[in-house]
């Protein structure tokens, strides 16, 4: 609800301002408005033709050197490209030349045009030129011109008028572009439409046509270069191959047959080295043992021998004969003894043939060495040949690649040539024409409508934004929120503009709350007297300084009437008028000024001697007196202070006058006297930072500020509800219609300047 309540505000805020200066905005629409008219109906009317053409995705070319020439197609900024090159000053030129524009009427003025407009062109067009000239005269001193330059910009203002004319419309979601052309002409208007989108085509046709032959062209350098090429190349490798005497050109089955050879004596090798091993071993074992008879039946080669296993029987069957004659006889005997002799030369056989044996095995050692080591010599010259023919194989693979380059290359640009040559030869683009243009049966422009719809909205946003560009820059108060707002001090009431003249049994002007109690000034002067005695809430106020911050703020006629309404409250109230340099409160009350308070402060009177009675009960006033050389002084005496102390035993309320604080210290002096200021504010004419820098002094001398006053607001432009609401309610309105009307018919013109006057007093 806060939200919606603080945009209602605002609202009304912005209807109060552009209100306020609706003249502004008014003066502005019809500016504006009328400017679109006379331009509306005043223009010759343009009619437009357009054409239609398709750019389609892909180049229609049946050759491959399309990968040469072709450009992406696909891509947005393909598009942008060709629109950019529709509206160029190439094809302008194109066009011009084409169809002779240089000599149209329409694009060069006859000599018969005197209208009032075409003169003005035509001032301006020579006004131009002959500063141009003379500036281009002043920085080319001394230097020869280039020709070639001044005949393209003697042109550049026809191709100008002519791209001005030409707008390049794509169709959404196709390849389809619409160029559409705009001529005071319509047959004019269709054939420059044609015009552009041929020359556009003649000159896409003409772009690729000149890049084939561009390409032919440099196709015929670069196969001169690469024939050479591909002789060096070859050449290089011939030689290579008799000085190293190549006669293999290095394939995959070579180098498979090596690789074949290198594996299989590898394995040879590993192969013999295991059996050296195994034979050595076998050797060893024997010779360790062959000086051992027991240590010999070990050995897998002495034991599985078929002489060792005889001999070995034959011990198994002496053994056996010996212990069964052993029982028989004793170890003695003849048999027992030819037994043991046989046992032994068995033995010396066994030893012989274990000899035999061992001399086998380091036989058998020896030939696996042997064979060991020839293989890994010939593994060895097979590693060496193949690295070697590595070596030759990179530096052959290298030369045969260069070559085989070389060849390809030319074989290549060759083929490209014929496709490049056949290129060159085809007429075909990916441009056509699908609708070529048509005689406009209607203009297009002016548009009536819109061009006063459009003046009357830009019109009236051009008044709305002056008018808040002048609220902006105008840095018064205008409302009772910016009071709040900016100075942060309570807001007394407003003070409505009123008429000053005389009542009918001589009333003061200045006094509305006397002439006419039931004037809407009178009800707010009430308003504000209640907001100064509820100002305080232990106890009111009784000496209340009223001052402005600057001149002619209306303070004068504002105490004036506050200090009325209160006498007429039932307080006694007086007014000491403070202002000693540019007193008024006489002049308001039609009171002598020869005495008053300059005189009473001076000792030259006495107090009962400037009182003066003001006719209205309750009031009475003490005028300035004669202007002295030093008011300050004066009212920052001691005797000030006396004067306002016997005062207040003889009054309810004492209301002091005073200069502006911006002005002098005078009000500052009183204000440190004084139990609350009031600041007057007029509408419209105090600036802020004027207001702030016052306030900012009054409360640098510690007074009390009971709020401020805004004077001077006319009821009929800065009117809220409640100003309406008074002003019709207590019938000051009718009244004052009333009022007007008897001043036209009696007095004329010189009763408003009279009524005008009288109104410029209350300020």
């Amino acid at each position: 609800m806060e939200l919606i309540k603080e945009q209602e505000i605002d609202i009304r805020k912005y209807y109060r301002i552009m209100r306020k200066r609706a003249w502004i905005i008014f003066a502005l629409f019809s500016l504006v408005l009328f400017a679109a008219a006379v331009h509306t109906f005043s223009a010759t009317p343009l009619y437009q033709a357009a054409a239609q053409i398709v750019i389609e995705k892909e180049n229609p070319n049946v050759m491959s050197i399309q990968e040469v020439l072709a450009v992406d197609s696909t891509g947005t900024d393909y598009y942008q490209t060709q629109y950019q090159i529709i509206t160029s000053r190439t094809v302008a030129r194109k066009v011009i030349a084409k169809l002779n524009l240089q000599t149209n009427p329409e694009f060069c003025a006859a000599p018969g045009d005197d209208s009032f407009v075409s003169n003005i062109k035509n001032w301006f067009a020579e006004t131009k030129r002959f500063w141009k000239e003379k500036f281009l005269s002043l920085i080319n001193t001394g230097k020869p011109e280039n020709k070639g330059e001044k005949d393209e910009d003697a042109d550049a203002w026809l191709v100008n008028a002519l791209l001005g004319r030409i707008k390049v419309e794509p169709v959404r979601n196709s390849r389809i572009v619409n160029v559409r052309v705009e001529a005071k002409d319509p047959a004019l208007a269709a054939k420059i439409a044609n015009a552009v989108v041929q020359a556009y085509i003649d000159q896409n046709l003409e772009t690729k046509l000149t890049a084939a032959k561009d390409a032919v062209k440099w196709l015929t350098d670069q196969m001169d270069e690469e024939r050479k090429k591909v002789e060096i190349s070859e050449n290089a490798l011939l030689n290579y191959k008799e000085t190293q005497g190549i006669i293999t050109n290095f394939s995959n089955d070579a180098e498979n047959i090596t690789a074949e050879k290198l594996a299989k004596l590898n394995a040879q090798v590993v192969e013999a080295e295991s059996q050296r091993v195994e034979s050595e071993t076998r050797y060893r074992q024997a010779l360790a043992a062959q000086n051992s008879p027991d240590m010999l039946d070990s050995i897998s080669q002495v034991l599985n021998n078929p002489l060792v296993q005889d001999i070995k029987k034959m011990e198994v069957e002496l053994y056996n004969r010996m212990s069964e004659l052993s029982k028989k006889y004793g170890a003695k005997h003849p048999q027992i003894t030819a037994i043991t002799s046989e046992l032994a030369t068995l033995q010396e056989r066994k030893m012989g043939e274990a000899k035999r044996v061992v001399s086998s095995l380091r036989n058998e050692y020896n030939l696996a060495l042997a064979r060991e080591q020839s293989l890994k010599q010939a593994l060895s010259r097979q590693k060496t040949e193949s690295l070697d023919m590595n070596k030759k194989a990179i530096r052959y693979g290298v030369l045969q690649r260069d070559a085989e380059s070389s060849r390809n290359m030319y074989e290549l640009l060759v083929k490209r040539f014929k496709e490049a040559s056949l290129t060159e030869e085809m007429k075909t683009g990916n441009i056509r024409i699908i609708d070529r243009a048509e005689v406009p049966k209607s203009p297009v422009s002016p548009n009536k409508t819109r061009n006063l719809l459009l003046g009357a909205v830009l019109g009236f946003m051009a008044g709305i934004g002056m008018t808040f560009l002048l609220e902006y820059f105008d840095n018064t108060f205008k409302f009772p929120e910016e009071i709040k707002n900016h100075l942060d001090i309570p807001y007394l009431g407003p003070v409505p503009v009123f008429d000053t003249e005389e009542g009918a049994e001589g009333a003061p002007g200045d006094l509305i709350t006397v002439k006419d109690t039931k004037a809407m000034a009178s009800e707010s002067f009430r308003g504000i007297r209640t907001g100064i005695l509820f100002s305080s809430v232990d106890t009111p106020p009784k000496v209340i300084l009223v001052t402005s911050a600057a001149p002619s703020e209306g303070k004068t006629i504002c105490i004036a009437n506050l200090a009325v309404t209160m006498a007429q409250d039932g307080s006694k109230v007086i007014i000491l008028d403070c202002d000693m340099r540019r007193p008024r409160v006489h002049h308001v009350f039609k009171l002598p000024k020869d005495k008053g308070m300059s005189g009473l402060i001076a000792g030259e009177n006495k107090l009962d001697e400037v009182i003066f009675s003001t006719g209205i009960e309750n009031l009475d006033v003490i005028p300035s007196g004669p202007v002295p050389p030093n008011p300050a002084e004066i009212v920052g005496s001691k005797k000030m202070t006396e004067l306002l102390e016997e005062l207040k035993t003889r009054y309810d309320k004492i209301l002091i006058d005073s200069p502006p604080v911006t002005a002098v210290t005078d009000s500052l002096l009183l204000a440190r006297l004084s139990d609350g200021v009031v600041l007057i504010i007029k509408t419209g004419l105090t600036p802020r930072q004027m207001v702030k820098n016052a306030l900012e002094q009054i409360e640098s001398v510690k007074a009390k500020v009971l709020g401020a006053v805004l004077n001077a607001i006319k009821a009929d432009k800065d009117s809220y509800y409640y100003y309406q609401y008074y002003y019709y309610y207590y019938g000051e309105g009718e009244a004052r219609k009333k009022k007007r009307r008897n001043k036209k018919k009696s007095s004329g013109v010189y009763g408003r300047k009279a009524e005008i006057t009288s109104s410029g007093s209350q300020l």
